[in-house]
């Protein structure tokens, strides 16, 4: 195998690899939007530098973005580009409104559901 076909075979794995991970990240979790049954989503959070958290949450072909600050279990900033606030049941249970209270939406990771501190 010459030196090309073998850099050809080496980046068609690179990208394979990568889009592996890119359809498998995020953590599974649990979501409801204004108050619907839940259904399972992936999570993925990023956070910057200063703190602030970019949250998407996906099901299916549907999307909902989170973007803000935490302080002690309250959270404040935006949901879907609308002003929210949001409030952390436990560790892996955040509960989030839109400040005109139109959309709520809900998310908890296994087992935290009705879980505590």
């Amino acid at each position: 195998m010459g030196a090309r076909s073998l850099l050809f075979v080496l980046i068609a794995a690179v990208v394979s690899t990568c889009a592996v991970r890119a359809d498998d990240a995020g953590e599974s979790v649990h979501c409801s939007l204004n108050d619907a049954p839940a259904v399972a989503c992936r999570m993925t959070d990023t956070v910057d530098a200063n703190g602030a958290h970019s949250m998407e949450f996906v099901a299916g072909t549907q999307r909902i973005r989170f973007s803000g600050r935490s302080q002690t279990g309250w959270w404040s900033g935006q949901l879907d580009g609308q002003p929210a606030m949001g409030r952390e049941l436990n560790r892996g249970h955040t509960v989030y409104s839109t400040v005109d209270l139109k959309t709520t939406f809900e998310w908890w990771s296994e087992g935290n559901e009705h879980g505590s501190y």
